[in-house]
Order: structure tokens, then C-alpha cells, then sequence
């Protein structure tokens, strides 16, 4: 006979889906590949809230979209429908995506008296923190951290700390057949902590940008095109996933620029947990370069596969970038070492054993 423990029902709940209904991003997109991953393994399923319920399959993997009944203060980030409480009744392992929900937390208020086994990745998402009010983060039989930037941040959830790190589908995101000399590329939302206006004043004479991602503040993105005019800079606001792969593949370099303090003055204390554009560049064959911000260090090795750089400086950039674009041997080189690691570290397979191996452990 096969045991919850060799073979565990894993839920997977997530505040937003991935996708057109729910959102764009490396937080949703995270729980989805984890997901379809771990289904390969074990019996999973992906809960989320979006416009309407429906039931969908990928593969093995099961997902559900419950309708969000109720956006918590208002917040388009925290819906709830306590319909999904009854997925916990079907699972052996619940895995929760933002600890800072009222999804996780009212999980948690179920699973812990159903004796479930209780994980949480958070990804940066700001909602209700009612576990932390109510103290109940040890709860949670683990914290499996995208990086030790976020255990940092969070010391207070989860009985022990594991960091994880994230995947990316190095047969989806893989090297094209050519380099485009002079090519830089930034892919991500556009939002003031990406620090998207440093990398437009650093392009030198002779490289190109494309800068990728749809807009989430408008005043943001009126500030980059007004820094761009007259600079080599195009904005691409809307794109299919093989254009944005392309684009990651031709690259000569990829930046992901992100700041603690952005172009309004505020401060952003959780600007990158690790940054998946980094990983999704890597697996193409693309050196990066990244600041010195939250987890980007801890995936990105200096002079090997990218360069870290302080955040909020242009000329930082600007000398980055010169030898990467001055030398394309070197960037080539540098290319295929980030792709190499990206399959030694970083494959979502790889993650979906870690979490199975976490969640065997406490059995």
C-alpha cells in the first residue's frame, strides 16, 4: 500500500493564479511551475483565487480557481472564498504561496487541527498578517525561503528555515542560434522598485535596450519614456512567451536593475526575494547583471555567470555592461556558464524533490 508519506496529496494554495485571469508575475508563476513539477511525483493540486471558479488540468496536475468572494480591506492581492477550505480536506501537505494572506492564515487555522503538514514560500506580496497577529507562524512545520534575504525578513514563520531557491524550465528557456551584438534586455513589471531608468541612462553609444514588462504604474512609465527620448530604448508592453524568449536568447546581456529606494524616494524593503527573470536569462545562455538588492546575490556569481553591482546608479551599470559588450568571447563564455548552472541548481524538478524531501521529513 502506497503512504501518505511516500506519496503525500500536496495542495498548493496561492493567493492569484498565474495567467490572463489572474496575474503576470514571478509570484504567481512560482506556485504554478512548483506545482506542475511536483505532479510528475507525487498527487498535486494548484488552488487559487480569480474571477469565476472553474477546473482546469496540466498534465497531472489538477488546478482550481475558486471565485473570490471577498477582497480583504479592499486589497486586490487578498481575496477569500472559504471554499477553499475543503481542498485541505483532501490533502496530506498544504504548501502555502504568501504567508502575509488571509488564504494562508485561515488554511492554517484548518490544517493545524486536521494534523496537515504546513509549508509556506513567501514572495513578497503584502496582505493581512493575521498569523503574525495572532503569533501562530510556528504553526508551520517549515519556511522553505527562496533565498536567506527572505528568512532575514521573516524569522518569526515556520519552525525551521530551508532555502530553496527557484526553477525555471531549461527546456522552455534555452540558448537561440545567435547573439545580437549590442542587445541589453530588461524583463519584468514595470513598477518603481525595478529601477528601470538607471539602465536606460547607462546604454552606451552603440547598444540598443528593450525593455519588456506591462505597465503597473502609469506615472512610472511616463517617467522611462520621458528618460528614454532620444536614447536607443524601445518598451515592449505586451508580448507572447516565445517573443520574450527570443528576446531573453539574443541578448548579449540581461539586467535586472532593481532599487531600495525608487524614483518617488520611497523605500522598498522587499525589492527582489530572488529575482526568476535573473534564473529564466541564465537558462538561455545569457550573462546577467543585477544589483546588490534582496536575494539577486545569492543566484548571480560575480565574474562567472553575471556581475552584482550596487542599485541606484547608472554609471554602476554603465561600467558593468562595458566589458560584456566590449568582449562577446567573454559575455559568450560567461552565457554558457550561467546556462550550466542554471541545469546544476535550478531546475523546478530540482525544487519539487527539495520541497518532497521537506515535506517527508516531518512525517
Amino acid at each position: 500500500m502506497i503512504s501518505a508519506t511516500s506519496r503525500p496529496r500536496v495542495l498548493h494554495l496561492t493567493p492569484r493564479l498565474f495567467g490572463e485571469e489572474g496575474v503576470v508575475g514571478g509570484g504567481e508563476r512560482y506556485p504554478l511551475e512548483l506545482a506542475r513539477a511536483m505532479s510528475a511525483h507525487v498527487p498535486t493540486r494548484l488552488v487559487g483565487f480569480g474571477p469565476r471558479s472553474g477546473r482546469d488540468t496540466d498534465g497531472r496536475l489538477e488546478i482550481h480557481a475558486e471565485r473570490r468572494r471577498v477582497e480583504v480591506a479592499g486589497r486586490a492581492h487578498d481575496p477569500v472564498n472559504l471554499g477553499f477550505l475543503r481542498h485541505i480536506l483532501w490533502a496530506d501537505v498544504v504548501h502555502f504561496h504568501q504567508f502575509r494572506s488571509t488564504a494562508c492564515a485561515l488554511g492554517a487555522l484548518l490544517g493545524r487541527p486536521l494534523r496537515r503538514r504546513l509549508y509556506v514560500t513567501d514572495h513578497g506580496g503584502g496582505g493581512s498578517n493575521l498569523l503574525r497577529r495572532l503569533r501562530l507562524g510556528r504553526w508551520l512545520h517549515a519556511h522553505l525561503s527562496q533565498s536567506a534575504f527572505t528568512i532575514g525578513t521573516m524569522p518569526y514563520v515556520g519552525r525551521r528555515h530551508e532555502v530553496i531557491f527557484a526553477g525555471v524550465d531549461t527546456d522552455l528557456y534555452r540558448p537561440g542560434p545567435a547573439k545580437v551584438p549590442g542587445r541589453v534586455v530588461y524583463l519584468g513589471r514595470l513598477l518603481p522598485h525595478k529601477g528601470v531608468e538607471h539602465l536606460i541612462d547607462a546604454i552606451p553609444t552603440g547598444a540598443h535596450l528593450t525593455v519588456i514588462g506591462r505597465v503597473h504604474d502609469q506615472e512610472y512609465f511616463d517617467h522611462l519614456q520621458s528618460r528614454a527620448a532620444g536614447r536607443p530604448v524601445e518598451f515592449v508592453t505586451s508580448a507572447a512567451d516565445d517573443r520574450v524568449i527570443e528576446l531573453l536568447a539574443s541578448a548579449q546581456v540581461f539586467v535586472l536593475p532593481s532599487v531600495y529606494e525608487d524614483f518617488r524616494g520611497r523605500r522598498q524593503a522587499l525589492p527582489e526575494l530572488v529575482g526568476l527573470v535573473l534564473l529564466e536569462a541564465m537558462a538561455c545562455g545569457t550573462p546577467v547583471i543585477c544589483t546588490d538588492v534582496g536575494g539577486m546575490p545569492e543566484i548571480v556569481t560575480g565574474g562567472k555567470t553575471g556581475f552584482v553591482v550596487e542599485p541606484s546608479s547608472g554609471p554602476v551599470i554603465a561600467a558593468a555592461l562595458a566589458p560584456l559588450l566590449d568582449d562577446p568571447d567573454r559575455a559568450a563564455a560567461m552565457g554558457s556558464a550561467a546556462r550550466e548552472d542554471v541545469l546544476a541548481r535550478f531546475t523546478w524538478d530540482a525544487v519539487a524533490r527539495r520541497c518532497l524531501d521537506q515535506y517527508r521529513s516531518d512525517a
